[in-house]
């Protein structure tokens, strides 16, 4: 009886534990749960963050758009007979519409420049440096390099009542605030009373007739760390200068 019990015994101790094949079957299938929880907890992750990034990215296009938008609207244009076309002497009428292409670095980017009621007063806070009313201004829109980071871009606002004499991409990095960052393409587009494009405008010039455009398109990109994101609309002007041939007429 007692041989019997010790047997027994010992048998049940010896089935009690794993085997080497068991144990190897219980690791893989411990290491295959394992990667498919890393993979889905790291997806979620990822879109968390592709989710903040895209939220950040959007309101500050959305405000952007909504500023140019905004100064586009109240452009400012001297009309005929108010307006006569500049002799060569002539000095450089201060309501012009323009637009044009300038490097920065190594890229290249589309700048703007127009006259708007869209002043934006600043006040200081100092009774003898108060900020001048709102009135009409020049509204300049142009790419400069991040001050803190290299070969990143930005775009600025500059805003300059009238009187103004001075060149409004002419200025010192930081003087103009910053309305986007990490921009990667800036492109503006301008319609004429046709519904043709053009890359550049001056108001001032023959080839364009004196007119100012019709419409404006503005297209940019913003870069994330989770890719590149375009951004594009088109304003219509309330008011524009038709070609000085259709007044003639």
């Amino acid at each position: 009886m007692r041989v019997h019990q010790l047997f027994t015994s010992k048998k049940s101790c010896r089935n009690s534990g794993f085997t080497l094949l068991e144990i190897l079957i219980a690791t893989a299938i411990f290491a295959v749960i394992a990667t498919i929880v890393y993979s889905a907890l790291n997806a979620s992750i990822s879109r968390v963050g592709a989710i903040k990034d895209g939220d950040f990215v959007f309101d500050m296009a959305a405000g952007c758009l909504h500023r140019m938008s905004a100064d586009l609207h109240a452009v400012y244009v001297d009309q005929y007979p108010a307006f006569k076309p500049p002799d060569y002497d002539d000095p450089a009428d201060p309501y012009v519409f323009e637009g044009d292409t300038d490097y920065v670095g190594s890229e290249s980017f589309s700048r703007m420049r127009f006259a708007s009621t869209e002043h934006l007063p600043v006040s200081t806070g100092d009774p003898e440096n108060t900020a001048p009313e709102a009135g009409i201004a020049e509204i300049s829109y142009y790419v400069e390099e991040d001050e803190d980071q290299e070969s990143v871009y930005v775009i600025r606002r500059g805003d300059r009542p009238f009187p103004y004499d001075v060149d409004p991409y002419d200025t010192e990095p930081g003087d103009d605030p910053v309305l986007c960052t990490n921009v990667t393409e800036l492109k503006f587009t301008f319609f004429d009373n046709e519904g043709n494009t053009f890359e550049t405008w001056n108001s001032s010039d023959e080839n364009v007739k004196y007119a100012t455009p019709t419409a404006v398109e503005i297209f940019f990109k913003i870069k994330t760390g989770q890719g590149e994101y375009p951004f594009f609309t088109r304003v219509f002007m309330p008011v524009c200068r038709e070609p000085l041939e259709r007044v003639e007429r």
